[in-house]
Formats: C-alpha cells, structure tokens, sequence
C-alpha cells in the first residue's frame, strides 16, 4: 500500500510503499497480547527502527512494548485489530515519517540541542517534530545510547591498537638482540680478517700508499658534489622513495617499525621534522587506497608520526591536500577515513575549513585547487558540524 498520513493517498503511480501491518493474538485472558510478525519490513518501508515503531503503538494505546532486537519479535500487550494496528501506522507516519514541508517520506532525523528536526532528502527543509510527543523521550534515549557506543568502539579500537604496538615493540627488542649477538660475531671475524691485510699492506711499498691515497681523495670529492646537488624538492622525493621501498620490502612491519624509518629518512634528507608526515603520505597512500583499505592499515602508523599534536594533524591535512590535487573527490573520503580511524581530531578539521590559506598549506596548493578541495569537502564539514552542535547540546 501507498505510504501516507492521515490523509490517503490515491496516486496509483505513487513510488513510496509499504506493507499492511497485521497482527497476531497469543494468550488469554490477562496474558494476551499481541505479536507483529511484519515489525521489520514496515519499519524498512519508513527508514525507521522498529523498536521505535513498536513504541509509538504503545505511547497511543496505552499499552506496554517489547522488541527483541535478536529474534525480531515485537510486541504489544492486550488485544488489537489489525484496522487499530494500520490506523496507528498512518498517524505515526503523519508525525514522524512525512516531511512536513513537501509531504515525502525521504527525512532522517537530527538532533540539536534536545530537539528532533525532520531533514528531507527531497526537498531540503529542516522542521522540527512534535516535541510534545512521548516518543520523542525514547528517541533521544537511543541516540544518546548510540553515541556512548560510537565512543566506546573508537576507545577499543585505540586500546587494542596501543597494545599491538607494545607486542611488536617488544619483538622488535629481541630482534635487535640476536642482530646484535650475531653482529659481535661478525665483528670478531671483520677484525681478524683486517690485521691480515693491515700485514699484506705493509709489505708493500710507499707507491702503493699514494695510490690509495689518492683514490680515497677522489671518492671524498665525488661524494661532496652528490650532496651539494640536493636540493629540498629532491631531498623530499628520495626520503619518499625510501619508505616507499621500505614498505615494498616489509608489507607486515607494525607502525612503530614504519614510524622509525620514516624519522630516521626526515632527518638524513635534512627536511623539516614536520615534513615526516608529507613523507608517509606521499609513500604510502596510492591511488588504490581504497581498494585495498590503506587509510585503515596505516591510521596507527599516522598517530604514531602526529602524536595527535594539532600543528601535525593540520601538517597532515596539508599532505593529504598535496596527494588529491589530481582527484579532488578523493579529499573528503581520505578526511572521513581518517576521522574514523582517530587519526584526525573533528575541531582540527573544523579549523582547517574556516582558516583558509595558512602556513600549513603546502606551495604546490594553488588558492584555486584549494577552494576545489574545500567545496567537495563541504558535505562532510557540515556534517561535523551538525554532530558537534548535537554533542554539545547533550553534555549541556
């Protein structure tokens, strides 16, 4: 049947639809209730939860509500018609479904401070519902409940990743140990193999050492016109090419492994500490970062470079500016990623969108190609502003 309110809707071509409700009565006497074996569909018809669904039944008969999320059962006690049941569906959607504006079943809910607003897809319009209702109090109840949960996933996930890295750090300790003893070893053999040649050279005449000399000076000289030709541009690009190589040759390396070598490449390529940060992502996020989840495997080795430092993470966004000039819809979808993985704070973001260009804005970053980057990021900043206006309306 045609999804509608109060009022019917004829329309035959009218796409929104939605199953009958019906009902099942089970039990007698003052056990009866009755049971709604199609809670799920209709609920799925409207883009709502059933367990909400099954309440409103409650909230205007009068009567008490169960929902077992596990089996998919709800229920409602006493006895009802099924002409009862649709008749509740249709004013539950008059009030909660259909945008108040446009009349369309295509609203989501947002909350901001304490209040419930209808945001249609269809039309755009954000009006408030019946805040008189007693649903009202269930639903802002589960989307508190939903945040807690939100929170305390990201928290485990942090918990489980900071014990993976104490694990490989210690493997990584007694690697380094039977490197060692080996290398003492190796060592030992080195000295010996030495003092035999140190003997073989003295035998030989003062001719020889001036041609040793000399080929010495010319290696020094060599070496110095490598280093001076270096410029920053390709200083950075070799420091890139190395933890490029780095990852290649040590797909499995934990993110403190990763961490150290991109460190230690910073700091032999004579770049600014911060660069480290455009060091990995250029190195490791490709053009497949999201066929093969990248942003997921490597978000512990980023924490481990920005110490979640706010002057890193706005570096960070700096690098990921650099890597999306080619396809900017990928600039969002990396910032969401990252978010999610806790690699990047909501306000370091939220700052970044209303700084404009700043000094962390990398040269090659035209005013241009970042007002590309900041309007396909749009979306997603409002997003995060609408959830943070809803945060800071529960706390209060």
């Amino acid at each position: 049947m045609n999804i509608s309110g109060t009022t019917p809707v004829d329309d035959p071509s009218y796409r929104y639809k939605m199953p009958v409700v019906y009902g099942k009565i089970e039990g007698r006497g003052n056990g009866i209730k009755t049971v709604i074996p199609n809670i799920s569909e209709v609920s799925l018809s409207l883009h709502r939860n059933p367990g909400e669904v099954n309440k409103f039944f409650g909230c205007e008969l009068g009567a008490q509500t169960t929902y077992n999320e596990k089996d998919d059962r709800a229920v409602i006690n006493g006895s009802h018609t099924d002409a009862a049941l649709q008749a509740m569906i249709h004013k539950y959607v008059e009030g909660f479904v259909l945008c108040p504006n446009c009349g369309l079943p295509e609203t989501n809910y947002k909350i901001k401070n304490g209040c419930i607003y209808h945001k249609c897809a269809a039309c755009g319009s954000k009006e408030m519902v019946d805040m008189g209702h007693k649903l009202c109090t269930y639903i802002l109840a589960q989307d508190k409940k939903a945040r807690k949960e939100k929170k305390k996933d990201k928290s485990d996930k942090k918990d489980k990743s900071d014990k993976k890295d104490k694990d490989d750090e210690k493997l990584k300790k007694k690697k380094k140990k039977k490197k060692s003893k080996d290398k003492d070893s190796d060592d030992d053999k080195k000295k010996d193999k030495k003092k035999k040649e140190k003997k073989k050279k003295d035998k030989k005449g003062k001719s020889s050492d001036q041609n040793e000399d000399e080929a010495k000076t010319t290696e020094v000289e060599e070496d110095d016109v490598s280093l001076t030709g270096v410029d920053d541009a390709g200083a950075m690009d070799l420091a890139v090419e190395g933890v490029q190589n780095f990852l290649k040759d040590n797909p499995d390396a934990s993110a403190a492994e990763i961490a150290e070598v991109v460190v230690n490449q910073q700091m032999s390529s004579a770049v600014k500490s911060h660069d480290k940060v455009q060091i990995f992502i250029r190195a490791a996020i490709t053009s497949s970062y999201f066929k093969e989840k990248q942003i997921e495997k490597y978000a512990p080795t980023v924490m481990k470079i920005t110490l979640s430092n706010p002057i890193m993470e706005r570096h960070l966004i700096a690098a990921v500016e650099l890597i999306c000039l080619e396809k900017p819809k990928n600039f969002p979808v990396i910032l969401k990623q990252l978010y999610d993985e806790d690699a990047l704070q909501e306000d370091i973001i939220l700052e970044w969108a209303f700084d404009g260009r700043s000094e962390y804005t990398l040269k090659g970053v035209t005013e241009e190609k970042r007002s590309v980057l900041r309007g396909e990021a749009e979306p997603f900043i409002v997003w995060l502003q609408d959830d943070a206006d809803s945060s800071g309306s529960e706390s209060e």
